[in-house]
Order: C-alpha cells, then structure tokens, then sequence
C-alpha cells in the first residue's frame, strides 16, 4: 500500500506543477498578445505613401495644398 502512495504522488505532483505552469504561460501569451494588439491600435492606421491615399491625414493635407 505504501508503494502505490509513492507512486501515486510522485506522479501526480509533478504532472500538476507542469499542467499549471503550461496554465501560466497561457495565459501570459495571451496576455502579451492582447498588449501588442491594443497598442497596435492606439498607435493608428499605418499610413501608406501613395498618390491616390484616401486617409484623412492625406486629405487634410490634399486640402491644404489645394487651398
């Protein structure tokens, strides 16, 4: 009886820890996925250097120029 105890938790604990670890870094990724993807937001559209642009930046700009 006391072998199956040993055998028990000796694999038991350790797939635990590791189920929990890979729980963290779940969750951290996501949570880094989430930072890159509001800054990604907040930071704007990215601008595209063209002649025929339709952004509002480049119609003030087309707005200004023209008068």
């Amino acid at each position: 009886m006391e072998w199956q105890l040993v055998l028990a938790f000796s694999t038991t604990i350790p797939a635990l820890l590791i189920a929990g670890f890979l729980v963290l870094c779940i969750f951290y990724r996501r949570l880094r996925v989430f930072q890159y993807n509001r800054a990604l937001y907040l930071r704007g559209p990215v601008h595209i250097n063209h002649s025929r642009c339709r952004c509002q930046c480049c119609s003030w700009e087309r707005q200004q120029l023209l008068g």
